[in-house]
């Protein structure tokens, strides 16, 4: 794909710097935190890092590609991670002491102890993650087009927070264990954050919101009314996962039940989200058929990714590879204009001929 150049539009918007300044804000509470107990436990410190490294990237490589037709934009994937990591989870600690103290004064220690995790963590938690998302809308107003945009950054905003806070537990689980062998303690809490939990959790609370509020911004065809139904649907549901999860009634074995069918909602929101996408995809493009600016054999290979990959790799190296990825490039941004509104179709349409005329120039 052709290159873009993402960071004069983002700098030039206030959402930006808003993004910048909570960051900032986040990490150095962030660092004031878990610096100190780094500095005492370094062993546990490094294995914490040794094992969610990784994690951290698997996850940031599959939920950029969760598109099906092209993956999402490194910077904008790479914002949302810093905000979930930092900005949310770097920052709700302190909204959630203070909204646990309201729930301690008004229903007791007895009811706190018990559901106070379920009634704070889901308003704080899942408002802070939401709003990373909504930065990025304001601040990339084409990064968000739909309802799939909105599930895959919403999820990368969740997978971040969820690493982080896996970090902090490998402290807390040392806490908890007395100190007395904090590398063995450090592993426990990792196996049950990162073998189990990981799975189920934030990343698939903050997909079903994100995907909510992408459907609000992506589907200006339906009524406003009911674009904001589903998006405060989606956010409560978003919550009302949070909630089942952190609950007595997801205690013991009945996380078993629990976490596999938070993820099943996850996924069928996913996939009523792709199958539409495909749908409308293909519809715009035998538009394109028809019209003759594509032909039936290209629009087949616009909608795998796998057949473009090995399209570019059958094609030489040099002029015939460079322009193939520009015509595939200008083709699909024609079909994403179909899809989300008029955006200089008739210039693509005729860079689309043009670059097309010069592949076949070079191949021969």
């Amino acid at each position: 794909m052709a290159r873009t150049t993402w960071t004069p539009q983002l700098t030039r918007r206030p959402a930006f710097w808003l993004w910048a300044v909570v960051f900032l804000i986040g990490l150095i509470l962030t660092g004031r935190d878990m610096g100190p107990k780094s500095v005492v436990f370094p062993g546990s410190a490094l294995v914490g890092l040794l094992v969610l490294l990784p994690v951290l990237l698997a996850g940031y490589w599959f939920f950029r590609r969760l598109h099906p037709i092209r993956s999402h934009p490194r910077r904008y994937a790479l914002l949302m991670v810093g905000w979930g990591a930092f900005c949310a989870a770097g920052i709700a600690g302190y909204p959630n002491d203070a909204l646990g103290d309201v729930v301690k004064k008004l229903g007791g220690l007895d009811l706190a102890g018990r559901w106070g995790d379920a009634v704070v963590a889901p308003v704080d938690e899942e408002t802070l993650k939401l709003l990373g998302v909504v930065l990025l809308a304001l601040m990339a107003p084409r990064a968000i087009r739909g309802t799939l945009d909105g599930f895959a950054y919403g999820a990368l905003v969740g997978f971040g927070f969820e690493v982080l806070e896996d970090y902090s537990y490998v402290f807390i689980g040392i806490e908890q264990t007395g100190a007395v062998r904090p590398v063995p303690a450090a592993l426990d809490s990792l196996g049950g954050r990162v073998g189990l939990s990981i799975w189920f959790t934030h990343w698939a609370f903050t997909a079903v919101s994100g995907a909510g509020l992408g459907y609000l911004i992506g589907n200006r065809g339906r009524p406003l009314a009911w674009r904001l139904l589903v998006a405060i649907g989606a956010f409560l549901l978003a919550m009302v996962m949070h909630a089942w999860w952190d609950s007595p009634m997801a205690g013991g074995p009945w996380k078993i039940v629990v976490g596999p069918t938070i993820l099943i909602i996850a996924v069928v929101v996913y996939r009523v989200a792709r199958r539409h996408y495909l749908r409308r995809f293909r519809d715009a493009a035998e538009a394109e058929v028809r019209c003759g600016v594509l032909t039936e054999v290209e629009t087949e290979i616009l909608t795998h990714r796998r057949r473009r990959r090995r399209e570019r790799r059958s094609t030489p190296h040099g002029a015939p590879r460079d322009l193939l990825t520009e015509l595939r490039t200008a083709e699909l941004s024609l079909i994403d204009g179909d899809l989300h509104g008029p955006d200089g179709g008739t210039a693509l349409r005729s860079e689309i001929g043009r670059l097309r005329s010069r592949l076949e120039t070079a191949r021969s």
